[in-house]
């Protein structure tokens, strides 16, 4: 009677255990297969692909919402705080993104940009339209809020959808733009994108005058890097 109570306990006790060890294995089986499935769509991740995805399909749903550049700058320059809260901002960063649009006229042309007088009541200019043959930002992705850094583990791929996003810019925005051969006194529309950092002007205000040296240093500019560009004619304007 007791040796069979013992077989039977035993047997229980070896069916616990071949259960568990199937439950253990299964969760171990499916853990390896995501892994497996996690590596499979690291590898075939594509920066390029992303970028040119967001650029044609999810960019101009938010380019709509874009805040006008000049009320922007008038903010930064007589209250941050207040625009900070208008950014985005990737973690605890103190230096925040904006999607913006304006019209400006080009005080000046240099070989990586164009200086833009925004600000009516400001003859000197405030912006820094970002043209060059090669720009290095993350100005727009992170402006966007279309990018997700947490959906990213690896910090270099989250990095190269900007380079890649900068490579459709210069060569679909500027290029065609700069083919139009812009001159100074000319006037832009634009949509774009900056980063400002909390500090920006602390001790000079954008379009305020750091040097006197007639270089694009002799101002304290606002970097924008452009999404959409457009000279604007003197008959578009005489109809506005």
């Amino acid at each position: 009677m007791v040796a069979g109570l013992m077989r039977l306990r035993t047997m229980v006790y070896m069916m616990g255990l071949l259960a568990l060890a199937v439950v253990v294995g299964g969760s171990l089986e499916f853990r390896r297969l995501d892994l497996e499935r996690a590596r499979e769509r690291a590898l075939r991740f594509s920066p390029a692909e992303y970028a040119r995805d967001l650029w044609d399909n999810r960019l101009p749903s938010v380019l709509q919402d874009a805040q006008p550049a000049d009320q922007l700058i008038r903010l930064f320059n007589k209250d941050m705080q207040a625009a900070v809260t208008r950014g985005r901002t990737l973690g605890y960063s103190r230096v925040h993104a904006y999607l913006l649009s304006g019209r400006g006229r080009i005080a000046a042309v240099q070989n990586d940009g164009m200086l833009l007088d925004v600000l009516q009541e400001d003859p000197d200019p405030e912006v820094f339209l970002c043209v060059g043959q090669y720009i290095s930002s993350n100005a727009i992705r992170d402006a966007s809020g279309l990018v997700d850094v947490s959906a990213f583990s690896d910090t270099m791929k989250f990095n190269r959808i900007s380079a890649e996003i900068n490579r459709i810019v210069v060569q679909e925005v500027i290029r065609p733009f700069l083919d139009r051969a812009p001159q100074v006194g000319a006037t832009v529309d634009f949509v774009g994108a900056a980063e400002v950092a909390e500090d920006a002007t602390a001790k000079v205000p954008f379009g305020g005058r750091q040097q006197a040296d007639g270089t694009q240093d002799s101002w304290h500019l606002l970097k924008v890097v452009p999404v959409r560009l457009e000279l604007v004619s003197v008959t578009q304007q005489e109809r506005q």
